[in-house]
């Protein structure tokens, strides 16, 4: 087949570029600086110069794939409405990337008891409905002729296999780990989130190729943890002997953003994903924790 995959030069799409290759397909990939472009170019994947604002490019682009992955940007309504204009009627697959954040509170590190699956997904707190929006209209797509289906990470872990190979949230403890000489949580960090290893996130990729059905909405997700034993974690493996502490969620906002601090850092994101497993996915790792404390996993 012939694969776009925006966020090519990313973690998610760079993995899931990677593999397509290992599979044998033909994959291009859209890259804004020439340094890239030859990068990608040395693995493989055929660059396409322009930006996710590049409507023009996209669309002349996608018309000439049989599939395309947006790995690029969750929350940009422009590049998914120039996908959905180039593929309308084709019946071409669209794999959208969104983040299981959508199910997030702002709870400020305390617990919460639910979890949800794809039948249970909640509507959004408000600063998260331009990402549901994104994601009901390439779902509604599927009933315009484009085989849409909406992929929803959860917190996603392992080395990338492309140019870029951390993640987000582990490497951002990590750096605040290290300015503080220890684990770092916000509030009590009881809050929990699911977890997903990148090699069986790409492995679902790979499954929605083929197998599943247009209109169709998949958590990714093998095990869970809280943020305080994440916290703990990292400050073991950066030789702080396990001590952690905590920060209001003001402190973490001045930090990192109110993003990054409510959503990605304060939140309790629990998902389950029984639609995947019931297609066919097997995730294989559940290791979090122990592959941090060992150093199987970067930070």
């Amino acid at each position: 087949m012939r694969i776009v995959v925006l966020g090519s030069t990313g973690y998610i799409g760079g993995s899931v570029a990677h593999a397509f290759l290992e599979d044998g397909h033909a994959v291009s990939g859209l890259v804004r600086s020439p340094e890239k472009a030859e990068q990608l170019r040395s693995r493989g994947i055929e660059p396409i110069p322009g930006t996710l604002f590049d409507s023009d490019i996209i669309g002349s682009a996608v018309r000439n794939a049989d599939a395309v992955v947006n790995a690029a940007d969750s929350d940009n309504p422009y590049v998914v409405t120039a996908l959905l204009d180039a593929l309308r009627g084709s019946g071409r697959r669209l794999i959208h990337t969104s983040g299981s954040s959508i199910v997030g509170d702002r709870a400020g590190g305390e617990p919460s008891d639910f979890i949800f699956d794809e039948d249970t997904r909640p509507a959004a707190r408000l600063e998260k409905r331009g990402r549901t929006a994104i994601d009901d209209a390439v779902l509604q797509a599927a009933e315009e002729g484009v085989h849409s289906v909406v992929i929803c990470p959860s917190m996603v872990y392992g080395s990338g296999r492309g140019l870029h190979a951390d993640s987000v949230q582990l490497p951002l403890l990590a750096r605040l780990a290290r300015e503080y000489q220890a684990g770092v949580h916000v509030g009590a960090g009881e809050n929990r989130w699911s977890n997903v290893h990148i090699d069986d996130l790409v492995n679902l990729y790979r499954l929605a190729l083929g197998k599943i059905p247009a209109g169709t909405f998949l958590f990714a997700e093998n095990g869970e943890a809280s943020l305080r034993d994440i916290a703990a974690t990292i400050s073991r493996r950066l030789g702080y002997e396990g001590r952690t502490m905590s920060i209001p969620i003001a402190d973490a906002i001045r930090r990192v953003g109110p993003e990054a601090a409510e959503f990605a850092l304060a939140s309790n994101s629990r998902v389950r994903a029984r639609a995947a497993r019931a297609m066919g996915w097997r995730p294989q790792r559940n290791d979090l924790l122990s592959g941090l404390e060992t150093g199987a996993h970067p930070v």
